[in-house]
């Protein structure tokens, strides 16, 4: 059987670094995956034409029938996967004009609802030792919640989906009183990655006797559209880190940090000690 990665969002900055890295490291067929049928295929073609061969799947995770026809086309053609990298997101910066509740609406329907559901959608696909690597952030470091309450909530070892869906009700029903700042913290993409690294924990835990390895890292700012241009380091220096923790991961529910150390989420802010960044 050929060895399957998937890799979702990736027409573009780090999400195509990721395809072409791992096109170029792993073994198998390697899926790129779009909203956008005509800008994944042109994203295709540039790979074809420095002779590597992804293979092209139009997805939106955000939609339940791509979700099942992508599902449908993976298992009929492949049966099971061996790589699922969970790369599409959202991110609006602090100048975005669009309404705070529209923003945080959006923000966790995209980087946590959708990666969640498309996630449990395929996991009867993911074969036994597979890998299932989210594409997080420093932001989803638990230290970025300002609420000490919130924090042990949210990384209690017995919270289940439910509680943690529960809690993003919560939060979205404290920005519509704009009363989120002092609980949650000023930022919408904070919170949605906090809840995905709780998700890659909780994930793992459930997995662990199939094998299955589900992590979470932080890539580094990466420069890219969704942050207009702005970052410390390019998609392919952003990729590097997570398709070694893709293709070799030592253990399952690591949050790993850009330059490739193991980071603890309830621990102090990494941006400090690692990045030398003082908030």
């Amino acid at each position: 059987m050929t060895d399957v990665a998937v890799v979702t969002g990736s027409n573009k900055g780090l999400g195509f670094a990721l395809v072409k890295r791992l096109c170029e490291k792993f073994h198998g067929i390697v899926y790129l995956t779009s909203r956008d049928s005509k800008r994944g295929f042109e994203a295709c073609k540039k790979l074809k034409e420095i002779n590597l061969s992804p293979q092209f799947y139009e997805l939106d995770i955000t939609d339940d029938k791509s979700i099942t026809k992508f599902i449908t086309y993976i298992k009929n053609k492949h049966g099971k996967i061996d790589i699922l990298i969970n790369n599409a997101g959202v991110l609006f910066l602090k100048d975005a004009p669009e309404p705070k509740l529209f923003q945080a609406e959006q923000t966790l329907l995209v980087n946590f609802y959708s990666l969640v559901n498309f996630t449990e959608a395929m996991l009867p696909l993911i074969k036994d030792n597979g890998t299932i690597l989210n594409i997080s952030s420093s932001s989803g470091h638990l230290s970025r919640i300002p609420s000490n309450c919130i924090r042990q909530r949210i990384s209690a070892p017995d919270l289940t989906l439910q509680n943690l869906k529960d809690l993003m009700q919560e939060y979205i029903e404290c920005v519509k009183t704009n009363t989120e700042n002092e609980l949650w913290g000023s930022s919408p993409y904070v919170v949605s990655k906090v809840a995905v690294n709780a998700y890659t924990f909780m994930l793992n835990k459930a997995l662990k006797s199939k094998g299955i390895r589900v992590n979470c890292v932080h890539p580094g700012y990466v420069i890219s559209d969704m942050t207009h241009g702005a970052g410390s380091a390019t998609p392919e220096e952003g990729a590097v880190v997570p398709i070694q923790l893709a293709l070799d991961p030592e253990n399952g529910g690591l949050y790993v940090w850009h330059d490739g150390t193991l980071v603890p989420w309830d621990g102090p802010d990494p941006r400090g000690y690692i990045d030398n960044i003082h908030c």
